[in-house]
């Protein structure tokens, strides 16, 4: 619960309020499709899932290796 209602962003207001405009217009339009599509994008920002939502998309930095430096070998082409 305490997931659902705190730290609401940009991104989370974002989706619900486009996810509300889907829904409605799914209503209006008798399309299960749509429907679907918009329960799915209202409970990626409910839940505040998704591949950025939660910090999923972290990846480690690199550690810059100090060692010993090849030296690259060029050759001309003619």
């Amino acid at each position: 619960m305490k997931k659902i209602l705190h730290k609401w962003h940009f991104m989370r207001i974002a989706r619900v309020v486009l996810a509300a405009a889907i829904l409605v217009q799914s209503w209006y339009a008798k399309d299960n499709t749509t429907a679907v599509f918009g329960v799915l994008l209202l409970s990626m920002g409910v839940f505040d899932i998704g591949c950025c939502g939660a910090g999923s998309c972290y990846t480690p930095l690199k550690k810059n290796h100090t060692g010993a430096h090849k030296k690259s070998v060029y050759e001309e082409v003619v």
